[in-house]
């Protein structure tokens, strides 16, 4: 694999899902190293917020020693899992890849098993395609694998020759692999004597497997642990012991060492871990220990390298992985239709023109009923509501990403639920067809006066009581609309249907009002006489 052009900056972003710019708003992952508590939490440097995002039980039960941490596009995020530790006596493949899902912390599986022994490393590549080192392997010569993120098959990009004892990996801006080499681990219960004994940072051809030393041993290098390329294009490594520096960097083409930041007896760090870098470039490193034991996240300052602790403390339990997703909110959008309604007639509201600046699905949370709490949630973007009397109210949705950024946006919504009233509806001659339509309206409404005509019904029943109820139909000839004004309003007609004058009899007319919102006014009748025209 060959990445060429400008494509450094989408490396800076692969522990999280937006192309990273300087200033931008971010957010970091950590995992703890054993699931006895939380296996995934998210911790927010603007607000000091820490989340539980997942641990084994609902959300699955696919954990039992994460090791590390990255953030895939689409937002969710991929843990590296041992499984049960290793022993030169039995290498059992119970590894895995675990995908989880910040917003319900549900677990599933990427990859398990098959050469994955006790995968200690990840690096997301910009095509999605996973490479995890293989911290044992499953012949005993340690790994480094590539998965498919689709369908978790795994294959072997390089093993034994230089590997020896590695845990992290990361891409170079060439699509270059480079994996730190622990070096010697002695005192324990499975010894490690590596050719390099203070540790090592090879590279990786990820096409032909081949490896090289890019650098090793003095002046800072010590049991490396995690590595990530600097927006520069350098290599930033933690030493998790001595050395004189607890991140250092290293030049990708000389190999030269520098130290950044120190693990003297006055600084914060105990035993730092793996390491991730904010939008503008400054390290996020894991620490297994601090100084309650427990662990947590310490930020490195460029250039000076001073060391503060951004959180410990509650649910950390000695983390491992940690990852820094570059987040921008999201830009909420809301619509109601329509904006004016009559009572209990439904008002349709969409939020579809919301939208995140990294493209990921947002979730939407709703308070329809105006009164400040959002009471339902949907993965759509519509939802819709019924309003039982008059009010004015203001509508909300939040919209969220799966990282917790999210954003409000409202529209107002009225409800008329009072219908409006005729009053004084009268007909006064102007001639002997012509009338004068006058009426009083208590709000402004649409007026319709239908000018009807009797027809008698025949039936035995009708022929028998012509003035029994049902048996006179009233059929429409012509309806005169107006939009009538609040108070007193007036209407000509001129005794004419389509051209053609009314011929002499008896009418009338019916008033009714339609308000903005569909309101009926009670109908309202006069009777009119059409007079004979007068014979010369």
């Amino acid at each position: 694999m060959r990445i060429t052009g400008p494509l450094l900056v989408a490396l800076l972003a692969l522990t999280g899902t937006a192309v990273a710019a300087p200033g931008d708003p971010w957010v970091a992952y950590v995992t703890n190293s054993t699931a006895s508590r939380a296996v995934l939490m998210r911790v927010d440097p603007a607000t000091g917020g820490l989340v539980e995002i997942s641990r084994n039980g609902p959300q699955g039960a696919l954990f039992d020693h994460p090791y590390d941490l990255v953030g895939a596009p689409d937002g969710s995020l991929l843990v590296a899992d041992m499984g049960r530790f290793a022993t030169s006596a039995q290498r059992t493949p119970d590894g895995a890849i675990v995908r989880v899902d910040p917003v319900t912390g549900a677990q599933s599986l990427v990859s398990a098993g098959g050469r994955l022994v006790d995968p200690a490393g990840l690096a997301l590549a910009p095509d999605g395609t996973i490479f995890v080192v293989e911290n044992v392997g499953l012949g005993g010569d340690p790994e480094v694998l590539r998965i498919d993120p689709a369908t978790g098959a795994q294959s072997v990009v390089t093993s034994g020759d230089k590997l020896c004892y590695p845990f992290g990996i990361a891409i170079e801006p060439a699509g270059t692999l480079v994996v730190t080499e622990y070096g010697d681990l002695f005192g324990g219960s499975e010894p490690i004597d590596c050719p390099q004994d203070l540790g090592a940072v090879l590279r990786v051809n990820p096409s032909t497997g081949e490896q090289t030393t890019l650098t090793a041993g003095a002046p800072f290098l010590r049991n490396p642990f995690g590595i990530t390329a600097a927006p520069d294009g350098g290599l930033l490594v933690v030493n998790q012991t001595g050395g004189g520096a607890a991140v250092m960097r290293v030049n990708p083409v000389t190999g030269v060492q520098q130290a950044v930041s120190g693990n003297g007896v006055a600084d914060a760090f105990q035993t730092p871990q793996r390491i991730s870098l904010t939008p503008d470039g400054e390290p996020i490193v894991s620490d297994f220990e601090l100084n309650d034991l427990e662990g947590g996240l310490v930020r490195v300052a460029l250039p000076s390298g001073a060391q503060s602790i951004l959180r410990q403390g509650d649910i950390f339990n000695n983390p491992l992985g940690v990852a820094v997703v570059a987040n921008r909110p999201p830009a909420a959008a809301l619509s109601a239709s329509p904006p004016a309604v009559r009572a209990g007639a439904p008002v349709a509201f969409d939020a579809s023109g919301s939208s995140d600046p990294e493209g990921l699905r947002l979730r939407y949370a709703w308070d329809l009923d105006g009164n400040g709490s959002f009471e339902s949630s949907t993965e759509g973007a519509t939802a819709s509501s019924s309003y039982p009397g008059s009010t004015t109210l203001t509508a909300r949705v939040q919209v969220t990403d799966p990282h917790g950024a999210s954003a409000v946006a409202a529209a107002a919504v009225t409800v008329d639920s009072i219908r409006p009233v005729i009053r004084a509806f009268r007909a006064s001659r102007r001639g002997r067809r012509a009338f004068r339509f006058s009426y009083h309206l208590s709000e402004p409404a649409s007026v319709a006066i239908a000018i009807q005509r009797p027809k008698r019904v025949r039936s035995r029943r009708c022929l028998r009581r012509p003035k029994a109820p049902g048996c006179v139909r009233w059929r429409t000839l012509s309806r005169l609309r107006q939009a009538g004004a609040a108070g007193t309003n007036t209407r000509r007609f001129s005794g004419k249907v389509r051209g053609r004058p009314l011929p002499a009899g008896r009418y009338r007319a019916r008033a009714t009002a339609t308000d903005a919102v569909g309101n009926r006014a009670g109908a309202r009748v006069v009777g009119l006489r059409v007079l004979a025209t007068r014979a010369r």
